[in-house]
């Protein structure tokens, strides 16, 4: 019997999860839609019912959950903070929620700086000592290693360039995420073609 690891992505449009043996590679790969405009409780039973569906069913042991989600929140504590893009979401001790659930050590990083570390141990930074990762979709965030450090700040916030303000139209006040994530370009690209 072997130990696995469960790892999770939530995003303001897909929750995706994964059973990966101990070398992080893929044994089983599920995603469904987030639905996140159904409110925090449905949303936490589509994650709860996915994890479920990628538990080891051959005896293997779960080691641990890893969570992917967009921030703000604080990977200290496992408190999903209030991130724009998962409405009704304030607070939400979805660390603790897992762990009562399944009861194994689960760690809750910003998506961004979770994927930073993916592509320095697995991807496109393998051994790298520094690296930025920014990432476009529902939201804009971003994670950066810098000398073989993520770099996370005094709150866990140093890397959310999404949510840098920007003076746009004249001098409206936005986000980089409000005037250029996803849901933002698609909105924009419908105004030109109308």
């Amino acid at each position: 019997m072997s130990e696995v690891i469960i790892g999770v992505d939530l995003g303001g449009t897909n929750i995706r999860a994964a059973r990966l043996d101990q070398q992080l590679n893929f044994l089983q790969r599920k995603g469904i839609t987030t639905e996140a405009q159904n409110g925090l409780d449905a949303t936490l039973k589509r994650i709860l019912d996915l994890i479920h569906e990628v538990l080891p069913t051959d005896g293997n042991k779960v080691e641990g959950i890893g969570i992917s989600a967009p921030g703000p929140l604080n990977p200290q504590t496992g408190v999903i903070v209030a991130p724009p893009n998962l409405p009704g979401w304030h607070n939400v001790p979805l660390g603790d929620i897992l762990h009562k659930e399944f009861n194994v050590p689960v760690y809750v990083g910003n998506d961004a700086n979770v994927a930073v570390l993916a592509e320095v141990a697995r991807g496109a930074a393998t051994d790298s000592r520094n690296a930025i990762y920014i990432t476009v979709s529902t939201g804009i965030g971003g994670g950066v290693i810098t000398d073989g450090r993520l770099l996370l700040g005094k709150d866990g916030l140093a890397a959310e360039v999404g949510h840098m303000m920007l003076i746009v139209d004249g001098g409206r006040v936005s986000s980089l995420e409000k005037e250029a994530a996803g849901p933002a370009l698609a909105r924009q690209a419908r105004q030109r073609i109308a």
